[in-house]
């Protein structure tokens, strides 16, 4: 299974852990743990890193 931990780009503060998925709408984007626990976060995605597993968001 891969999961990944999404930080924010500027402070690299830890958003989620275990994110299982990513949705974007608009300029929101909408992050899911493993166990169903949702926050959405106001920016954009900026990069992901498959290998690393690590998502990091522009937050507006």
């Amino acid at each position: 299974m891969c999961l990944a931990n999404a930080y924010e780009e500027n402070s690299k503060s830890l958003i989620m852990e275990n994110t299982k998925t990513i949705d974007v709408s608009g300029d929101t984007v909408i992050l899911t743990d493993l166990f169903g626990g949702v926050k959405k976060v106001k920016g954009e995605l900026s990069h992901i890193d498959l290998e690393d597993n690590k998502v990091i968001i522009k937050v507006a």
